[in-house]
């Protein structure tokens, strides 16, 4: 097999978008990967150097017959698709996902947060990915949430940061993640 570089992906640059989920009416989802997106998407702003990572799980039950005590099935189950990323600004909007169901209310000094248990926030979610000026890949998840968060670290060493891992939910046509690609090796002759 003949080894193409040229088929080499490497996204270095990009950002993580989604909506406050406060706000009345609809998203308009995006449908390409070069169209800006549709006003009312926030951008979380800085990403940590680690980039996003993206998981993929899904069980399997293995069936195996009496003759010869053999595999002879392996039967999907369930199945979890996440990204995990770390947000490395402190902003009114990185703060509204990182406390979902708190009080934050913008002051003449900056803000304040009363906080409360964290309440569910499914959102629509962009991640999109650059690999230079003439490639991106563009992931739209139309219903996402926080599931996990990591400590939030103050030290003398690093910057603070706001870890998260998204969970991607089905929508209403049985889709966890719609991904668009802006690349001339895959553009219809």
């Amino acid at each position: 097999m003949a080894v193409d570089t040229d088929l080499l992906r490497a996204y270095t640059d990009g950002g993580v978008y989604t909506h406050d989920r406060t706000t009345p009416g609809t998203i308009t989802p995006p449908t390409n990967a070069s169209t800006a997106l549709a006003a009312g998407f926030l951008g979380v702003g800085a990403i940590s150097s680690d980039g996003i990572t993206e998981a993929t799980s899904q069980d399997r039950t293995d069936v195996f017959i009496w003759q010869g005590n053999a595999l002879a099935r392996r039967i999907p189950g369930q199945f979890a698709k996440t990204w995990t990323f770390a947000a490395a600004e402190t902003s009114l909007v990185t703060l509204g996902i990182q406390y979902p169901g708190s009080t934050l209310t913008r002051t003449a000094e900056g803000a304040t947060l009363a906080e409360k248990p964290p309440v569910s926030d499914v959102r629509a979610w962009v991640l999109h990915g650059l690999d230079g000026t003439t490639r991106a890949q563009r992931i739209y998840l139309p219903k996402a949430e926080v599931t996990e968060r990591g400590d939030i670290v103050w030290s003398s060493e690093e910057i603070t940061v706001y870890e998260w891992t998204l969970s991607a939910y089905v929508d209403g046509s049985g889709v966890v993640a719609y991904r668009y690609y802006l690349d001339e090796d895959m553009k219809t002759p």
